[in-house]
């Protein structure tokens, strides 16, 4: 029953039961209260043990009426934390929650450690959060940008990349944000905004990213050359290796050789390949590669002689072929 309903009825009983006792008792009782003498009506007498009662069970429904009150009060605060937790959860960046009671914190502790990951958007909830997260979830894998304010997700937290690399599809000039941060986003992250820069940038430019350069992002930079008929001189190839600090091994220094024919005159490549060769003793292929697709035969048989009897093979099988008049395309051997 309702404190108030509860209060209006007792005091209506009281006044009810005191009526009939004064209508049927019209007269007074002396009662002493340590050693004093009271005089009240009949009717009082009789509701004021009533009126106690009243109060007492008051005060304890007041009570326990408040512990519940409070009980629902931390349900429903641990219910908007534990929604905030699959929200999170939902945004693949799981965080820890403060619950107050007990079958929260059993529950909270799953969506806390975990990543949720919808088989479909066909989820039926009134929680505007998880609809909102879901919102966004969808829009991402669709390719869309959305712009998230609600969650600080981390650099390396997938829906985030997935989302600043369809950015990067409408907003290519996004990319430098991204390639100053560059330390804190995942590799593959930084590769497509380096590739977004390069399609509108020029090499001056492009070079001051140098030190995030792979293997593959060297081979794009020389096709986008290619087609934009971009400026790309050897020293800036140079300055790139030596910046990025990448590994190449034989087949890759063969790729480059192969690559720069297109974008670099014959004297800049031998340039290239003559100081890398110098550098590092993996690039002898691409050296003697360029060599040959020059038609330098006697240079390449000159510097062949000084490799061992097991070392660039196939350039050796090339030119023994070549001696008996058998000419086969160079690229041939190096599949």
């Amino acid at each position: 029953m309702r404190l108030k309903r509860y209060i209006f009825f007792s005091l209506l009983l009281m006044m009810i039961i005191g009526g009939i006792v004064y209508s049927q008792i019209d007269r007074n009782y002396t009662f002493n209260l340590a050693g004093i003498p009271v005089t009240l009506p009949v009717a009082v007498w009789i509701v004021i043990p009533m009126f106690l009662m009243f109060l007492a069970s008051f005060f304890h429904m007041a009570y326990y009426s408040f512990i519940n009150f409070m009980k629902l009060k931390r349900y429903k605060k641990d219910y908007s934390l534990l929604v905030d937790s699959l929200a999170h959860s939902l945004m693949r960046e799981p965080k820890q929650h403060q619950y107050r009671t007990i079958e929260a914190q059993n529950l909270g502790e799953v969506p806390d450690h975990s990543h949720i990951i919808p088989q479909d958007f066909k989820v039926l909830t009134k929680e505007e959060k998880l609809k909102k997260a879901l919102e966004y979830i969808k829009d991402i894998q669709n390719g869309i940008y959305v712009e998230i304010e609600e969650y600080k997700l981390s650099p390396k937290n997938p829906l985030l990349v997935k989302n600043i690399k369809n950015r990067l599809k409408e907003e290519p000039t996004y990319s430098g944000v991204v390639l100053k941060n560059c330390n804190e986003f995942p590799l593959d992250l930084c590769e497509e905004a380096l590739l977004a820069y390069m399609s509108f940038s020029d090499i001056s430019k492009i070079k001051d990213y140098a030190n995030v350069f792979t293997f593959k992002s060297l081979l794009n930079l020389i096709e986008i050359a290619e087609k934009k008929e971009m400026e790309l001189h050897y020293p800036d190839i140079l300055y790139i290796l030596q910046e990025s600090g990448m590994k190449i091994d034989e087949k890759g220094y063969i790729q480059l050789a192969m690559k720069v024919k297109t974008v670099l005159p014959p004297d800049d490549r031998l340039k290239l390949f003559g100081i890398l060769k110098d550098k590092d003793e993996k690039s002898e292929g691409g050296y003697v590669y360029t060599l040959l697709d020059l038609e330098m035969i006697d240079k390449a048989k000159e510097f062949l002689e000084t490799t061992g009897e097991n070392e660039l093979l196939e350039f050796k099988a090339y030119l023994d072929l070549k001696a008996c008049k058998k000419d086969y395309p160079l690229e041939l051997f190096l599949r």
